[in-house]
């Protein structure tokens, strides 16, 4: 029997044409409805390590038009609680109660993380009274173990918007794209106070930017995502290595250097990532937790019972899921990968039926563009009587007769459409002076025209664009 091939190697074999790896690929938490985020699932040890540091210090935030003093630090938690309560998308409601109650405080910014990570999209809410089918509702038994974060959690979109909102009182429409304009900033001698923005926005721009952070900081084998994608590896290590690349994004003035130097820069504290699992299990879930979990569920599923749209729904994921699993059991048992047909032989697509269609058409027989019999009706009566051009009529029924376009004399001229045809059957013109369909001769450049067709002269009249060309080659046949 073959080895048990790893996640990563499963998802290489099944999608062999991907250029993103399998933890980009699962990077957000994907589950079904009522299924709760578990301790292993959110990786709740190293938030917890981050959450509870002390011995990183950040500059704190302070209002540009106060006076001038000595700056102060925060710990993490602090500075993203700061951030999280300065939002301009923060409701008083949320704000009174994350000042007053420390644990739910706590519980509010690790989901407000998961979010600012990714890790959590805004697919998913975390109240079960939920009766919408564009979302799935999740319980997070660690981060809602107390009564305002189990009833009044915000789902993710709200807490996107929250996120969003957060911005320095001086950076308004100004928030920086990249991690080389937070370093520019960083290094402006115009910075004198506070950091050079969020520590939200810098958050969102590390996983914005996660390959060129991996390539430039993290040792071989390792990246960016390594951190807080669901694995037994220790927690500490890995808590240290976001905090030491934060406190470097946001604190060193030299950060702007490593855009343009070759190579790697080992950072201080220098990041050391081990894959070996610690001694005592991590990420485990206490009892209460779990019963939470079943609890909700139970909820859950009589709220879904009511909701039709959400039952379909979880059909169609779960029908998903399976053919995922059986298509990597596949995989796993040594079978080749079942590619998909493509229509027209290798390296064509399927062709639109609008396309075959007309490639078919080519195919055939070119259909007849003119009426049978049409060279010979009598066209006398569509000569436009108040025209005053019956020689340059006859003219055209010529051309008409010999299948010839009559506006121009070319030995690379070819048959005639039906449709211009029929729109040649009138010769007045839009009159661009009156604004009304009339002869040429009642135009004030016919004249001109006239002269300039008797003298050979192919310049074109300064005033005449386009059209009026065509109808000076007619009037000159007219004279």
């Amino acid at each position: 029997m073959p080895p048990k091939k790893t996640a990563e190697e499963l998802h290489a074999l099944s999608h062999p044409r991907s250029k993103r790896s399998y933890k980009e690929v699962n990077w957000a938490i994907k589950k079904l409805d009522s299924e709760p985020l578990l301790r292993y699932d959110i990786q709740w040890e190293v938030l917890n390590e981050i959450f509870a540091d002390r011995t990183f210090s950040f500059t704190a935030p302070v209002d540009q038009h106060s006076p001038p003093g000595p700056p102060s630090y925060l710990n993490f938690d602090q500075l993203f609680l700061e951030a999280i309560l300065s939002s301009n998308k923060t409701t008083q409601n949320v704000r009174g109660k994350l000042s007053k109650n420390e644990t739910f405080a706590m519980n509010y910014c690790k989901i407000c993380f998961l979010v600012n990570i990714g890790r959590i999209n805004t697919t998913l809410a975390f109240y079960p009274n939920m009766r919408t089918a564009l979302r799935t509702y999740h319980p997070v038994p660690s981060l809602q173990t107390e009564e305002h974060s189990q009833k009044e959690m915000s789902d993710a979109p709200r807490i996107k918007g929250v996120l969003k909102g957060a911005v320095l009182d001086w950076e308004n429409n100004n928030l920086p794209t990249t991690l080389r304009e937070v370093a520019r900033r960083r290094a402006s001698p115009d910075l004198t106070r506070g950091p050079p923005t969020t520590v939200i926005e810098v958050i969102f721009l590390m996983f914005n930017e996660a390959g060129w952070i991996t390539e430039k900081y993290f040792p071989e084998g390792f990246d960016l995502w390594d951190l807080f994608f669901p694995s037994d590896m220790p927690a500490r290590p890995r808590a240290q290595a976001f905090l030491t690349l934060l406190h470097h994004f946001l604190e060193n003035r030299t950060f702007v250097n490593d855009f343009d130097a070759p190579g790697k820069r080992i950072l201080s504290p220098p990041i050391q990532l081990v894959r070996d699992p610690p001694a005592q299990k991590e990420n485990v879930d206490t009892p209460s937790e779990l019963q939470f979990a079943r609890e909700m569920k139970a909820v859950r599923d009589g709220v879904v019972k009511t909701v039709p749209a959400i039952q379909k729904k979880e059909e169609e994921a779960r029908e998903k899921l399976q053919k995922q699993a059986e298509k990597e059991q596949a995989v796993q048992a040594g079978e080749p990968v079942a590619k998909r047909a493509r229509v027209g032989g290798p390296g064509r697509s399927k062709l639109s039926f609008a396309k075959s269609q007309h490639k078919q058409e080519l195919l055939e027989a070119p259909p007849d563009v003119l009426p049978l019999g049409w060279q010979y009706e009598d066209w006398n009566h569509d000569v436009p009587v108040s025209s005053g051009l019956p020689t340059t009529w006859l003219h055209v029924k010529r051309d008409l007769l010999q299948n010839r376009d009559p506006d121009y004399d070319s030995d690379e001229e070819g048959g005639w459409p039906f449709d211009q045809l029929i729109r040649r059957t009138m010769l007045t013109m839009v009159n661009p002076a009156t604004g009304r369909r009339e002869s040429a001769k009642e135009f004030k450049e016919f004249d001109e025209w006239a002269r300039r067709r008797e003298n050979g002269d192919g310049e074109q009249y300064e005033e005449d664009e386009g059209e009026g060309e065509v109808a000076g080659s007619e009037m000159g046949d007219a004279e």
